[in-house]
């Protein structure tokens, strides 16, 4: 695997305020992200911290939550943790289909483990449906990522360097511009970018041209092929019930075109209220 992409600074203060976080705590163990990273390094897997942590360690911020990825598929990265840590089995969540494992305990919320990916991977053009295999190419796996702001990887092996894979992300984060950097089959394959693309906008960034072709393309089909999904997707991604959703309604009705959408967003929004969320 070639790591030779551009390097950008990162605080060492921010990286082990999170490197420190506690995933794991029992009458034997208190287990932090560093102490999962540094078994499946010394078991010879290249793992780095992945998502919105590296972005807002650029940004000097702490981070929220920390996923990994790694270049071996996740239930070898089990077998190196069930080894390492014996007599516990913490495992929160495991996708085999789409290569995660959640490991931690349910207080701390645990570590997402994850494999890198490459698009190449899609079937059928459905996301819910393809089985993804392991890869070891950082520039494939930012292909199936959402945005270039997004597209950051902190490699904890050989010393720790912030690697941006597709030679955008800086500049966009710096301009606060949101840019599409899906592989074409991504984009195809699910519904959900619209939601994330709202979201987005909701922080604070500009959208770029793609992401505004994208919308005016794509919007109506995200929401109808979401449906119901999105009483999960709603509170999961924006929190309690808030101005956010009221905010993120706003946003997307702006970019709606077809009355089957709105009769979707009509039906979630009041099951959520119903249901108190």
């Amino acid at each position: 695997m070639k790591d030779d992409f551009p390097r950008h600074p990162v605080e060492p203060g921010v990286v082990e305020e999170g490197l420190g976080r506690v995933i794991y705590q029992d009458d034997r163990w208190t287990l932090r992200v560093r102490e999962v990273i540094s078994a499946l390094v010394e078991a010879g897997r290249r793992v780095y911290v992945v998502g919105g942590t590296p972005r807002d360690w650029l940004c000097g911020l702490p981070a929220k939550d920390i996923d990994l990825s790694l270049d071996a598929p996740v239930e070898d990265a089990h077998r190196v943790l069930r080894q390492a840590f014996p007599g516990i089995e913490p495992v929160l969540f495991h996708n085999p289909r789409f290569g995660v494992l959640r490991w931690g305990d349910a207080r701390s919320g645990g570590i997402d483990l994850n494999i890198l990916r490459s698009p190449e991977d899609i079937q059928n053009d459905d996301m819910w449906t393809t089985t993804f295999v392991s890869r070891d190419d950082l520039r494939q796996d930012a292909l199936t990522r959402d945005f270039s702001v997004n597209a950051f990887y902190y490699a904890c092996h050989g010393g720790g360097a912030l690697m941006d894979p597709l030679g955008c992300g800086l500049e966009d984060l710096r301009s606060r511009t949101l840019r599409l950097i899906c592989h074409p089959r991504i984009l195809d394959a699910g519904y959900r970018l619209s939601f994330r693309i709202i979201q987005f906008l909701g922080r604070g960034y500009a959208p770029a041209p793609n992401v505004e072709e994208y919308l005016r393309r794509c919007v109506d089909r995200d929401v109808q092929g979401m449906g119901k999904r999105l009483e999960m997707w709603i509170p999961n991604h924006l929190g309690p019930r808030s101005d956010r959703w009221e905010e993120f309604r706003r946003r997307l009705d702006g970019w709606i075109l077809q009355e089957a959408s709105r009769k979707v967003l009509d039906e979630v929004f009041s099951a959520l209220e119903r249901a108190g969320r």
